[in-house]
């Protein structure tokens, strides 16, 4: 078994735990969000004159403000709601509103103006208590969602480091080969290499170092172009050269 499999599987067993940190940290989120919608419900429910008008919980503390149309397949935005925070201390700060501009001077327009009207009024009246029931929703829940958001982040950061070193294990097997019996392009997949900032190498059938300058920067390398014999170009940058690892990578070892 390659260095590649075992942590494929490896990173099977993570992606198991990933799931239940990530129910978990969305259970949380879920039940939060529904106080917040719950806050939003009660100081709105009953303020709008029309009928069709409602309120629907957008994402975290986005809410829109909504209602049908009967030229359209979807019920339209009246108006937006957004709860800023402070970044420093997490608190939320004010209500954001949005809503877009028109010229249609449309009944369904004209109302849609005088139901954000309606929205102002509770924002007028009471934005600084909904700010407040939100802050505390907010620190009430604060310990449970950091907890989970962190264990999520901390199996996500360990599949990340794992998928970084199987793709190093890649490298290495093509930085191995490449200063040794050298990389071998097989196929229509061919490297390529700048030798320098205006000179490309295009069609590479193989390419090996033939040795490296003191500082280990710059190095001789035998390259193959198909139909053509080996050539060898000399002090050829190495981040130049490493370019022919991701090659190999992807087009000789990914696809086997």
């Amino acid at each position: 078994m390659t260095k590649a499999q075992i942590i494929d599987q490896i990173i099977e067993k993570k992606n198991e735990e990933l799931k239940v940190v990530e129910e978990k940290f969305y259970a949380i989120e879920k039940k939060r969000d529904q106080k917040y919608f719950e806050t939003i419900q009660g100081y709105f429910g009953g303020e709008f004159t029309l009928d069709d008008v409602y309120i629907k919980h957008d994402y975290s503390s986005t809410f829109v403000v909504k209602r049908p149309h009967d030229q359209y397949d979807y019920d339209k935005e009246l108006i937006t709601l957004r709860f800023r925070d402070d970044w420093s201390t997490g608190e939320f700060t004010n209500i954001e509103t949005s809503m877009y501009s028109t010229n249609d001077n449309s009944q369904w327009e004209l109302e849609r103006i005088y139901t954000a009207g309606e929205v102002a009024k509770v924002l007028l009246d009471h934005g600084d208590d909904i700010v407040a029931a939100f802050n505390h929703t907010k620190n009430a829940f604060a310990e449970k969602y950091n907890k989970a958001r962190e264990a999520r982040w901390s199996v996500e950061a360990d599949i990340q480091k794992l998928k970084d070193e199987k793709n190093q294990s890649y490298l290495d097997i093509a930085r191995e080969k490449l200063n040794g019996e050298g990389l071998v392009f097989e196929g229509d997949k061919k490297g390529a290499i700048d030798l320098r900032w205006d000179w490309t190498v295009r069609g590479i059938t193989s390419a090996r170092i033939l040795s490296k300058t003191a500082s280990g920067k710059s190095a001789d390398i035998e390259i193959s172009t198909y139909g053509n014999e080996p050539r060898t170009y000399e002090k050829v940058r190495m981040s130049n050269i490493d370019a022919l690892l991701w090659q190999y990578r992807d087009k000789v070892i990914l696809t086997k």
